[in-house]
């Protein structure tokens, strides 16, 4: 086993945040050791996944920095079965720079893709802004249970309920939902649901929020609320309008 932990004394009774990293690469580990170290936040250490998903399934973490090339697993195998589990975001680490490979990565739930080498202050910063984006999306959902159109969403459970009939959404889903239920009827630009669901700005060409949205409309298409696409503007989220009857 080359699971490692570190725990650095907490600041004023303050909570730190864990990170769990894994990769094999016995440097990597220690540079990531430091990296998570600076962005404040204490670490624990896999070097397989089959490591990682004991760890996973015994503690809760609040990122996770993933490599692509696993001993024992494709990371990207791994990355799946920690979305269907954990809301927390996901940093995949890769020497695998393809377009392709940064866009299946993403699709499959992760914030980021990070191609090696990669810059260590730059890294230990955005572990820093996403662990406290993470932290403000989980407050904002603590005690947050929307009701419209006779629909209930519980963002902690991810349940949906109307009528009956309900649905559990994926982790990536439920901070879609939430955004647009935190805004009814207001319109948020591909920007703003970006930044609330994957903890990152939007750039032309980053199509992850409108799949996310066609993923989001099928889930939900059931019931009665819908996704309005504006044009040029972005999405918002409105009840359902019968259609008159007829005269």
């Amino acid at each position: 086993m080359t699971v490692r932990t570190h725990s650095a004394r907490p600041q004023s009774g303050a909570k730190r945040a864990t990170v769990l990293c894994i990769d094999d690469d016995p440097l990597v580990q220690l540079m990531l050791e430091d990296i998570v170290a600076g962005a404040g936040a204490d670490f624990i250490i896999a070097g397989s996944a089959r490591e990682a998903e004991d760890v996973l399934a015994d503690t809760p973490f609040d990122l996770v920095l993933l490599d692509r090339r696993l001993p024992d697993s494709d990371g990207l195998l791994l990355l799946h079965a920690i979305k269907r589990e954990s809301d927390c975001p996901v940093i995949i680490l890769s020497t695998m720079d393809k377009s392709r490979d940064k866009l299946l990565g993403i699709g499959l739930g992760a914030t980021e893709y990070v191609t090696k080498p990669f810059n260590p202050l730059e890294l230990s910063s955005r572990i820093r802004q996403l662990l406290n984006a993470h932290s403000d999306t989980s407050n904002q959902a603590e005690h947050s249970i929307f009701e419209i159109a006779g629909m209930t969403f519980d963002p902690r459970s991810r349940r949906l309920d109307t009528d009956g009939q309900h649905v559990i959404l994926a982790p990536a889903e439920t901070r879609l939902l939430h955004a647009l239920l935190l805004n009814e009827g207001q319109v948020q630009t591909r920007d703003q649901l970006s930044q609330f669901t994957c903890g990152r700005e939007w750039s032309p060409g980053d199509r992850t929020v409108d799949v996310l949205i066609n993923r989001l409309r099928g889930r939900i298409r059931a019931f009665p609320v819908t996704i309005v696409t504006v044009h040029r503007a972005g999405y918002l989220l409105v009840p359902q309008v019968e259609d008159a009857p007829k005269q």
